[in-house]
């Protein structure tokens, strides 16, 4: 069976409408992606320990998915070619590695330090009240 390239150059200009295949299976996945990042978003351990830059990192991480989910679900509406599915999914990524990858870290390492700053300043002395008799 030989593979022509064109034929699948062509499925991708194509518009995406809701004969297609995938077209369902895309909706349902869209959906039930905003409630993954909705559980993740809300889910906390008990005992977790996390920096202030990841809690301050979390709400953007999460509207960056969402708002692209939702989008997602707009291009489905529309019907455009499948091309626009990836240039969104590729700018939805470069967002959250820009986040994840070059945002992050340095403030993530600031907390470290301070933590470990922490360890070497004294506390101060517990102070007993005095008992009167």
């Amino acid at each position: 069976m030989p593979i022509y390239l064109d034929h699948y150059l062509r499925r991708l200009a194509d518009p995406f409408n809701a004969e297609s295949r995938f077209y369902w299976p895309l909706a349902v996945a869209a959906i039930l992606a905003i409630v993954a990042n909705t559980v993740w978003y809300y889910y906390r351990l008990r005992g977790e320990r996390t920096s202030p830059a990841e809690e301050a990192i979390k709400p953007w991480a999460y509207w960056v998915n969402v708002i692209f989910l939702i989008w997602v679900l707009v291009l489905l509406i529309a019907k455009v070619p499948f091309y626009w599915y990836i240039a969104s999914f590729a700018l939805n990524v470069l967002a959250l590695v820009y986040i994840y990858w070059y945002w992050l870290p340095p403030r993530d390492a600031a907390w470290d330090r301070e933590l470990r700053r922490l360890k070497y300043i004294p506390k101060p002395e517990q102070r007993r009240p005095r008992r009167r008799r």
